[in-house]
């Protein structure tokens, strides 16, 4: 298992804490919706979808300007709304599911709580590792400019570094 430096523990934790706010903050416009629309009649299971779409648009936008800030890309962002969308629709699944399951049991908030915390993992990794990844170069560069492909010398195998040096 790979060992994380200090530094990277500190920036996953300021991460996560940026996430769990991110999506404290959905919750609350989702909880809204949701008792809003079953004020008004709508099935419990409705009130709570549409109350999630609504407030994944927010996620989206937070996540993009907040959560994963240091990831953000110059350019359109269709592309990766789109990938957000299908992440919401698998977490969508999985929420309703959730709901579905144990609003018998408990009131709506609580309900919906249920939903968004099976979904939390999920939406996190995909987040994480699909929709806002890093962004890879199809080149290194290892001097000054972008025009400088030169290996550093402990990478060159040889008497001043790299395996092969000895």
């Amino acid at each position: 298992m790979r060992r994380l430096r200090p530094q990277q523990c500190r920036r996953q934790l300021s991460r996560l804490a940026r996430f769990t706010g991110v999506g404290l903050t959905c919750f609350a416009i989702q909880a809204g919706i949701l008792l809003a629309l079953k004020g008004a009649g709508t099935p419990g299971p409705l009130a709570n979808a549409v109350g999630f779409l609504a407030s994944a648009q927010v996620n989206f936008l937070l996540s993009t300007y907040v959560t994963w800030s240091d990831r953000r890309r110059p350019g359109p962002r269709a592309g990766r709304w789109l990938s957000f969308q299908a992440t919401v629709a698998v977490s969508l699944a999985c929420n309703t599911g959730v709901y579905a399951l144990v609003s018998a049991f408990l009131p709506p908030v609580a309900a919906a709580a249920a939903g968004v915390g099976a979904g939390a993992l999920l939406t996190y990794l995909a987040s994480d590792h699909l929709v806002f990844r890093r962004m890879t170069s199809t080149t290194d560069h290892y001097g000054d400019s972008l025009d400088d492909h030169r290996r550093p010398a402990a990478a060159l195998p040889g008497p001043h570094g790299g395996a092969a040096a000895d």
